[in-house]
């Protein structure tokens, strides 16, 4: 998903060598060496994780390859080569144990629920520990056109699955974040020549029941939406409660260029909701 916004954003003005898994798989140190000593790139994205939260609760050797040895071979890699590292994170790193509406900030301490979240914890260890010159961007409660997202779950169980009811959770809080504004940011981020670790999401916040009844009325979908706790949806992965994530580095760096989410959210509808209501009624 963060990918191709990457791609198409930087693309516009520098050269980009997008590289999928049957490029490159990055938890083999001597490819990813290989690779990048013979592309020498002045910058590496690592937009590859295992990010099926529940899925990572039992796949645990491939979370860790994918998720964490993957992103120290490429910090590795990059030290050596003299390329600078960025790194997506996760809002999932912190337990969401604070009271909504108190955000998260980057020196916080973090305290996964998840197999998910400590995966990409260590990952952030490994950046940190490998990297001379990185940003880590933890960003979170992402949607685009591209990959599985909240949006899309919720008009394919609407206009495929033609559920009458739509409970979704009212307990959980975060900021929805497109990924072509996250893209823009790691632009901004890349040109201002930083290091370091970075929270990157979309201004103001709401809950995922807020989220979808948005979503259904801006694209006049009509369907039965009913608010329910967390414990009435158990899943194998824990989710925080509060991923609220404030972007204090970037405004204190006067970086900040994230949209307020609302706003945001309707600019993106506005633009693909054809495509995403077509999709949906197809089964994608």
């Amino acid at each position: 998903m963060l990918g191709s916004e990457c791609r198409e954003v930087l693309g516009a003005e520098h050269e980009i060598i997008a590289l999928d898994r049957k490029d490159l798989d990055i938890t083999y140190w001597d490819k990813v060496v290989e690779k990048i000593q013979h592309v020498a790139p002045h910058v590496v994205f690592n937009c590859s994780a295992f990010t099926d939260v529940d899925g990572c609760e039992k796949e645990a050797f491939t979370v860790k390859k994918v998720n964490v040895e993957g992103p120290r071979n490429l910090a590795q890699a990059c030290a050596r080569f003299g390329c600078k590292m960025v790194h997506f994170s996760t809002d999932y790193i912190f337990n969401g144990y604070k009271s909504v509406p108190q955000p998260y900030f980057e020196d916080d301490s973090m305290d996964p629920l998840s197999a998910y979240g400590r995966s990409k914890m260590d990952s952030e260890v490994a950046v940190r520990d490998n990297a001379f010159d990185y940003i880590i961007m933890r960003t979170g409660w992402l949607y685009g056109m591209n990959g599985k997202s909240f949006i899309r779950s919720i008009l394919h169980n609407v206009l495929f699955k033609k559920m009458k009811i739509l409970k979704v959770v009212n307990d959980q809080f975060g900021s929805p974040t497109w990924t072509y504004s996250v893209a823009l940011q790691a632009k901004e981020l890349i040109k201002a020549g930083v290091t370091g670790t970075y929270h990157v999401t979309s201004e103001g916040y709401c809950s995922r029941f807020e989220w979808a009844k948005h979503i259904l009325k801006k694209l006049g979908v009509r369907a039965a939406v009913e608010p329910c706790s967390s414990n009435q949806m158990i899943t194998p992965a824990r989710r925080p409660h509060n991923c609220i994530l404030e972007n204090r580095l970037l405004k204190k760096h006067g970086l900040n260029i994230m949209p307020e989410w609302k706003s945001d959210l309707d600019t993106f509808l506005e633009k693909h909701g054809d495509e995403l209501i077509k999709r949906a009624k197809s089964g994608e």
